[in-house]
């Protein structure tokens, strides 16, 4: 179920451009080794509006502001036509001294694709000043252009690239 859930991760949170740049590094947890320490604002650089091409379409990121532990997040994807073709709603939050990465997909109809009390979860395996490392997802930030990065069974290693989105 979790290699399922990864690659529809993978396909929905993900679906910006191609890296045409350098790979962005992923990392695993490593046996033995102690949570990652971080609070939710080492993660502050990840808040605003972010757009990119992916699946044929278009895709949207918003990411809001910490507040009381955590920040959200709303994806969708866009098709060519215009319409949509999913949902994610994600939080980044504090948890047990470290931070954790939880999404929920949905349908355009708004119905889940995950059980009620279901997510995606994936632990912080390291963080930079502008790079997070989770278990099985990356995001780093360079200036405007927001990259990110996945291993996805089947399909291997995919890359993606984000812009921050005008302001209207």
């Amino acid at each position: 179920m979790k290699q399922l859930l990864t690659a529809a991760l993978a396909v929905a949170f993900l679906t910006g451009s191609v890296c045409a740049q350098e790979p962005i590094e992923l990392r695993s947890p490593t046996a033995g080794a102690e949570p990652v320490r971080a609070s939710i604002e080492a993660l502050d650089w990840l808040v605003g509006h972010w757009k990119g091409e992916g699946l044929g379409g278009q895709s949207e990121e918003i990411i809001a502001p910490a507040l009381d532990g955590q920040m959200v997040g709303m994806f969708r994807q866009i098709k060519p036509d215009g319409s949509l073709m999913f949902y994610e709603f994600y939080q980044f939050a504090e948890h047990e001294g470290s931070l954790i990465l939880r999404i929920k997909h949905f349908n355009p109809d708004f119905t889940g694709w995950e059980d009620k009390e279901v997510s995606v979860e994936f632990p912080l395996v390291a963080i930079e000043q502008s790079a997070a490392y989770f278990d099985g997802l990356t995001f780093a930030r360079d200036g405007d252009v927001l990259h990110a990065a996945v291993v996805v069974e089947g399909r291997g290693r995919i890359d993606f690239r984000y812009e921050r989105a005008p302001n209207r």
